[in-house]
């Protein structure tokens, strides 16, 4: 009796002072390791600046390498690419407002917290009205949070995406082509607005619309393995603490977050590391609470954009909000945050 007595004493203080990242190791079948694939845009501010901040951080690459995972980040062109692929290969992904509502309607997803809050733009050339864009040429990227932000605009001055000549593009190709005629206009976010009003004096703002970038994971990975999930979500805070606390640090991250866009398209025009920083400040660093998603009483996350986006016809007509609103209920920020010394959130490791 007090053999058995010892044992489970044993085993309660295995379970106790075993870390997590060793007591919940998740290896294949085949005693490789499991690989958790990250989708990160390296084209767009500040999510590139997030993924590479993510790819170099080496405490949370160690604590799920000891939990029996490689840690891969896969570069992307835009967010409605990782739609269909996340809870498949992709584990998570930072994407747009459009691409986490296609995924939380598609495949369930857990909504980690906020990667970006702004506006993205409709930029056009000798054009002073909305109106104006009727049978324009108009590029813009399929499926993305700027893709939102025209169906706006054209809805505002009664325009249907018929009324004009769509032009499915690349984002870090709209500034080249709307200086040189190509379109008359495109819309896209940061940098991609900065860089043709830089360039171009005839090109102004028509339109701005509300937009906001999202850390999110699947959640067959949040049931499966929690504790990885939560890895995840402080490697997001990391991310953030680590930029906000000198300007080094954030420089180094717009260096590395250069070398991966240019990685994705060599022959992009290369923004000024003095934009690059101030953009990050102002869509993330500097957002009150972020990455905390700041529910307001009465106000669903993305409710309207959802609405909106099925009167367009964008969505299934068999889609729910309730998947959506399901995807905003995942508290995995909020238990990360209220134990910040367990998930080192002031503590530092970034390697090239």
């Amino acid at each position: 009796m007090l053999l058995t007595v010892r044992c489970h004493i044993l085993i309660l203080l295995v379970l106790v002072l075993v870390p997590w990242d060793q007591a919940n190791a998740a290896p294949s079948p085949s005693g490789q390791p499991a690989v958790i694939e990250v989708g990160v845009q390296p084209l767009g501010y500040p999510a590139a600046m997030i993924g590479a901040a993510l790819e170099h951080d080496a405490i949370l690459k160690r604590e799920l390498e000891a939990a029996g995972y490689l840690l891969k980040f896969v570069p992307f062109r835009k967010g409605s690419e990782m739609v269909p692929l996340m809870g498949n290969s992709l584990s998570a992904a930072i994407v747009g407002d459009m691409s986490t509502i296609g995924m939380g309607v598609r495949t369930g997803i857990c909504v980690v917290g906020v990667a970006k809050k702004t506006f993205t733009s409709l930029v056009g050339r000798n054009i002073a009205l909305l109106a104006q864009l009727k049978r324009k040429r108009v590029a813009y990227a399929e499926g993305s949070s700027a893709h939102h932000t025209l169906l706006q605009a054209l809805a505002s001055v009664g325009l249907l995406e018929r009324d004009v000549t769509l032009v499915p593009m690349d984002i870090d190709a709209m500034p080249a082509a709307l200086e040189s005629g190509k379109v008359d206009a495109f819309s896209a976010g940061e940098p991609a607005p900065t860089l043709a009003l830089t360039k171009n004096t005839e090109a102004r703002v028509l339109f701005r619309g509300a937009s906001s970038d999202f850390f999110v994971i699947s959640a067959q990975l949040v049931r499966n393995d929690p504790q990885a999930a939560l890895a995840l979500a402080a490697g997001l805070v990391r991310a953030l603490n680590w930029m906000r606390k000198s300007n080094t640090n954030l420089q180094q991250a717009a260096l590395w977050a250069e070398t991966d866009r240019t990685a994705l398209s060599p022959r992009h025009r290369k923004l000024a590391q003095g934009h690059v920083i101030e953009i990050t400040r102002r869509e993330i660093l500097d957002v009150p609470a972020a990455p905390v998603i700041v529910r307001l009483p009465g106000h669903l996350p993305l409710k309207d954009e959802f609405d909106f986006l099925k009167r367009q016809g964008k969505l299934p007509q068999d889609a729910t909000y309730q998947r959506v609103e399901h995807a905003f209920a995942y508290d995995g920020l909020q238990q990360v945050l209220k134990s910040p010394q367990r998930y080192r959130l002031g503590e530092f490791e970034y390697r090239p």
